[in-house]
């Protein structure tokens, strides 16, 4: 019974090392993605460019942290002296049991000063 124990508590430490090695990378990359997302608004808010390069920057940027972007999940809006700025995507997630699609949104609002 001892010895079944601590298998079973070998393999529920597996589990959980593997689980986070799988669903902590997405989390950061989309902490690394809201603050290049508020840089993009930050330099756009004081720029000419037009919506479409705003959508441009921000799906290379997307791309190149491995995040794949369409312009539709990509929404630019001005109010007043605001730029504000929404991106939805979703990460797919392959685990050994049950995969996990994990959804995203992240949002930066920059105001000229």
């Amino acid at each position: 019974m001892g010895k079944l124990k601590g298998f079973l508590a070998l393999l529920l430490l597996f589990a959980v090392i593997y689980a986070g090695f799988k669903l902590i990378p997405p989390y950061v990359n989309n902490y690394s993605f809201q603050d290049e997302l508020d840089d993009i608004a930050r330099r756009a808010s004081y720029s000419s460019n037009g919506d479409d390069d705003v959508r441009a920057k921000v799906i290379r940027k997307a791309a190149s942290m491995d995040i794949p972007l369409k312009e539709d999940q990509i929404t630019v809006t001005h109010m007043g002296d605001s730029l504000g700025i929404t991106v939805q995507y979703r990460v797919h997630v392959d685990m050994l049991i049950h995969p996990v699609d994990m959804d995203f949104t992240v949002n930066s609002l920059n105001k000229r000063i």
